[in-house]
């Protein structure tokens, strides 16, 4: 199996044994992806290295032979008890083989697929604290932090309101510009409320560069509320940018995004499933990365009807659907699906688009809370994968 490892996936084995566990490099363990149970009575020796702190990976293998499996059925039960989602892959050469393989293939423009690699170093700005109504889309921030290797940091709402009054207005203007000049048509918004909006974008870009923030989200109804503006514009223009940016202080939907950008090289668009029906689903929000659209509307914000948002057309062409949820983000949905209509409905929040697929039987009976994530191309299998291998539920 070790040959077969080597010569199929271009694996690089580490053998650990009771004789080498004191003189064990632990910052080899980042790059593990497969921890193979060779024999019985090792259970206390993975404790050993698992309690380093360094090993992320949770995937066991086991063929059975020398009470490997007897021993991995223990250890996973450990990695249960103590938070972590963890599986086993059994069979014989060739069953191991295969699955193993396929995974080493998706992720084959990858020099790790642990899913701490993917993460690890990652900041997260979190401007205010999550909406009130998102009582099942919070995180634990220590999990993120131990398991991930991700950072949090907060920043009070006051310091983004204090930066907008201190923005350069030409920058502003020119910021206002070319979002008119890129727009099919503005209609609610008026000059000043655009001008707004551009100062927001500018003084939430300027803390993302002062804090190393690869990715934010912000109690964006607040600023509503105290500036009379919106941050719609921002995080469209943010998510084309590259910072991964999400509204409403969700955090299980920004995991969600930023899964899809550093494993799908996607931006994404956060949205509320707003009409289902036994043939289609269509999703709507108020801000969409502009880089996703043919066309743009410059709309106000639906709810509240005042400052900027994007009225977004999407081309009609395969997406894939997701959402990785839960407070140790141990659930997944994800589908893919055909877009058929951008119809408008003044019911709605501004960007709506419309597929070829029924969720009611997902979204009414085990939905992962509500905002849901859109990339476009077909990504399920790739996303699939990479979850599974790194022992996450999919739905």
């Amino acid at each position: 199996m070790l040959e077969l490892l080597k010569n199929k996936c271009n694996a690089e084995i580490t053998i650990f044994g009771d004789e080498t566990i004191e003189t064990m490099c632990t910052s080899s363990l980042q790059h593990v992806g497969y921890v193979l149970i060779a024999t019985g009575g090792v259970e206390n020796l993975f404790k050993t290295i698992w309690s380093t702190g360094m090993l992320h990976t949770t995937t066991l293998i086991a063929d059975g032979r020398n009470n490997s499996l007897a021993a991995s059925l223990e250890i996973l039960s450990y990695l249960w008890e103590n938070g972590s989602n963890g599986r086993i892959i059994h069979g014989d050469n060739s069953t191991i083989m295969k699955e193993v393989e396929e995974a080493c293939l998706i992720l084959s423009d990858s020099s790790d697929i642990s899913m701490s690699s993917l993460f690890l170093g990652t900041r997260i700005g979190l401007f205010g604290k999550p909406s009130d109504w998102l009582i099942a889309s919070g995180v634990d921030y220590d999990y993120l932090r131990e398991y991930y290797g991700i950072q949090t940091v907060n920043i009070d709402l006051q310091r983004l309101i204090d930066g907008m009054a201190t923005v350069d207005e030409s920058e502003a203007k020119k910021v206002a510009q070319n979002l008119v000049k890129r727009s099919k048509s503005v209609k609610e918004p008026t000059d000043s409320d655009i001008l707004a909006a551009a100062k927001t974008y500018l003084a939430i870009k300027a803390i993302c560069k002062e804090e190393r923030l690869d990715a934010m989200t912000i109690r964006c109804f607040d600023i509503v509320k105290a500036c009379n503006t919106t941050s719609c514009l921002a995080l469209a223009l943010l998510n084309d940018e590259g910072v991964v940016a999400g509204c409403e202080g969700d955090m299980q939907t920004l995991m969600t995004m930023l899964l899809a950008k550093k494993l799908c090289k996607e931006p994404a668009f956060m949205a509320n499933p707003s009409v289902l029906t036994d043939k289609t689903t269509m999703l709507a929000h108020c801000t969409v990365p502009i880089s996703m659209c043919d066309d743009i509307v410059t709309r106000s914000h639906f709810e509240s009807g005042i400052g900027v948002a994007i009225q977004g057309e999407m081309p009609l062409t395969d997406y894939t659907v997701l959402k990785w949820g839960g407070r140790r983000l141990d659930k997944l949905f994800v589908v893919e699906a055909k877009a058929i209509k951008n119809e408008y409905s003044s019911h709605f929040c501004r960007t709506q688009i419309t597929f070829d697929i029924n969720l009611k039987p997902y979204l009414l009976n085990r939905s992962i809370g509500n905002h849901h994530v859109i990339i476009k191309g077909c990504h399920a299998a790739e996303i699939k994968r990479f979850m599974k291998e790194n022992g996450i539920n999919i739905s």
